[in-house]
């Protein structure tokens, strides 16, 4: 318990204290190098963790959040463009119209005349991350995914010694490292589907099928079962922990599930023909000390 509460403390301190140096030095030079040496992490890992965590990357985070902040210096009107493009590390005002238009589709000045309402890039909070397992856990997105195929082996589990023994898990890792070579021209080798389902509300027996996706040019080897999912509209968490992705068991997951149907599920109007879930694990984003995990909660079948 002791070091699952320091990994969790752990991975709050690093976004938190990102967070904090960013935002008290928007107006200054502000390098990787720098806010990785503030916050005593390599800047390898600080990109991976913060990535996984907000969804967008370090140095473009301090970009949007210095245009941002710009705002309330447009609407003074006491300074000029060429000013607050200085004031704000773009060097040049010709810099900083170029990035404010890719932001808003409009210029500064144009903005500055006329203002309209913009959607910017709010400062990272990370209170509203949960704790799951080991790690920590975010709603991402609302996602509409076409509809695509899956193929692995389908197995019954039961809840009680898939908490016990960790069923899912193994049955997991050996599919990614042994059963998944076998299927020739996957869509993407190295990304993990654990797809699972119940065929009723009973979740005390569910079906389990490690699997990647596939495709009409992929081989598939006999006794693999092909699983077609429909377009569907999905709310998106993502679990990152500071261990390899082989340790997400369903211990670490228990916490977000119970959080998803206790708290949000009951917000959330459901049309669903089947009742389902699964795991998708980018191995290319994951090291030994780092794994992320999003998880797809599908909400209407479209």
């Amino acid at each position: 318990m002791l070091k699952r509460l320091n990994m969790e403390h752990y991975l709050l301190k690093i976004l938190n204290d990102t967070t904090e140096y960013i935002e008290c030095h928007l107006c200054d030079e502000l390098t990787l190098d720098a806010i990785s040496d503030n916050v005593n992490v390599s800047k390898f890992h600080l990109l991976r963790i913060w990535k996984g965590a907000t969804g967008t990357g370090l140095m473009e985070y301090v970009r949007r959040r210095r245009i941002a902040t710009s705002l309330s210096d447009l609407l003074s009107q006491l300074n000029t463009v060429d000013f607050i493009a200085d004031k704000y590390g773009f060097g040049s005002e010709r810099t900083f119209n170029r990035v404010f238009k890719e932001e808003f589709n409009t210029t500064p000045a144009k903005w500055r005349r006329n203002p309209v309402a913009l959607n910017i890039l709010d400062r990272f909070n990370a209170d509203f991350m949960q704790h799951a397992g080991s790690g920590l856990v975010f709603l991402k997105s609302v996602t509409v995914l076409p509809a695509f195929s899956i193929t692995g082996i389908t197995y019954g589990l039961d809840f009680e010694d898939n908490m016990l023994n960790q069923t899912a898990n193994k049955l997991g890792v050996e599919f990614f490292y042994q059963r998944r070579l076998s299927v020739l021209n996957p869509v993407e080798k190295d990304i993990y589907y654990g797809y699972m389902s119940v065929s009723s509300n009973d979740y005390s027996h569910t079906f389990y099928q490690p699997a990647i996706q596939v495709d009409a040019s992929s081989i598939i080897p006999s006794g693999m079962n092909v699983k077609h999912i429909p377009t569907h509209k999905y709310g998106v968490f993502t679990y990152i922990g500071l261990h390899r992705p082989e340790e997400i068991s369903s211990k670490n997951l228990k916490e977000l599930v119970d959080f998803i149907h206790n708290s949000w599920m009951p917000t959330i109007e459901f049309r669903l023909t089947e009742n389902f879930w699964f795991q998708y694990i980018n191995y290319a984003r994951c090291n030994k000390q780092y794994c992320e995990c999003d998880l797809y909660f599908p909400i209407v079948c479209l």
